[in-house]
């Protein structure tokens, strides 16, 4: 055959791929409707074990990782179906939030950073020697806020504040960028309460990967099929009862109003170990300025 013949025989293989795509979709919405009715969880990876195991052994054995990675495509955009018809058919998103965010009467901010805060007049700033003396006044109710700082772009992650971010359910309510010298540095401003508003266009979030075989790179596949792009991300060791593991923290251009982004963070909560929100706030472009 020409190449011209092969590719029209590809299109003939595509149009019926097509056509079995379509009808294999209709299928994942009775499955979706079936398991909103009785509330079964949408991902099953036993279940998938099983199926990429009998999919494949009649296949010629130069191509069975590529059917594999062709059937673990098809079944992970089947679940990112599932998950958003499930949100349509039950209200089962597993978070709450305020629509509205009142500016802070006092802060707190670390000694060394004070010079920093441009927003706050000095009277209403309190300061601390590190960021957990910062989360007990805000959870104290001493002050309404904190701001620190929590990246230094180009330099480095402040893991202290993540880590406090984390520990102690604060959320980012603001962000902005300070420039300073030659450099910038990303301060935000943070509170015991998650508010998102309708110009919100970031949303920052903490994940452990599942210890399996290409968990995180499921997990960003699964950020790119909703079209959002991943604007940070990077990695903290810690230690639980038995073992060191890795949280992953991530900020996604997206906004928690829209019903897409409320199924991104559905699926992420059921498919990632102990995910969090670490705060709602907007960013024009990459920065602030």
């Amino acid at each position: 055959m020409t190449l011209e013949e092969v590719r029209k025989n590809i299109d003939r293989v595509d149009a019926k791929i097509r056509d079995l795509f379509t009808e294999r979709m209709g299928l994942a919405d009775e499955v979706a409707r079936i398991k909103a009715q009785t509330e079964d969880v949408i991902y099953k990876p036993e279940r998938e074990a099983v199926i990429l195991k009998k999919q494949s052994e009649c296949m010629e054995p130069h191509l069975v990782k590529e059917y594999q990675a062709l059937i673990k495509r098809i079944m992970e955009i089947s679940r990112k179906y599932q998950y958003g018809r499930t949100l349509q058919l039950r209200d089962c998103f597993p978070y709450t939030f305020e629509k509205e965010i009142q500016k802070p009467r006092k802060v707190a901010m670390l000694y060394k950073e004070v010079y920093i805060c441009r927003n706050y007049q000095r009277e209403q700033i309190h300061t601390a020697q590190n960021y957990e003396e910062i989360a007990r006044q805000i959870l104290a109710g001493e002050v309404q806020a904190g701001i620190g700082i929590i990246e230094d772009i180009g330099k480095g992650e402040s893991d202290e504040l993540n880590r406090v971010l984390t520990e102690q359910k604060l959320y980012i309510n603001r962000c902005q960028v300070a420039e300073e010298g030659c450099g910038k540095k990303k301060v935000v401003e943070f509170s015991a309460s998650l508010a998102v508003l309708p110009e919100h266009n970031r949303l920052k979030i903490c994940f452990v990967c599942p210890n399996r075989s290409g968990a995180l790179s499921s997990i960003l596949s699964m950020i790119s099929d909703y079209g959002v792009n991943l604007t940070e991300i990077h990695s903290m060791p810690y230690q639980d009862e038995e073992d060191w593991n890795y949280r992953f923290f991530a900020e996604l251009s997206l906004n928690l109003l829209q019903q897409e982004a409320k199924a991104l963070v559905y699926q992420l909560s059921c498919e990632t170990q102990d995910l969090k929100l670490l705060g709602s706030y907007f960013c024009e472009g990459d920065f602030i300025k």
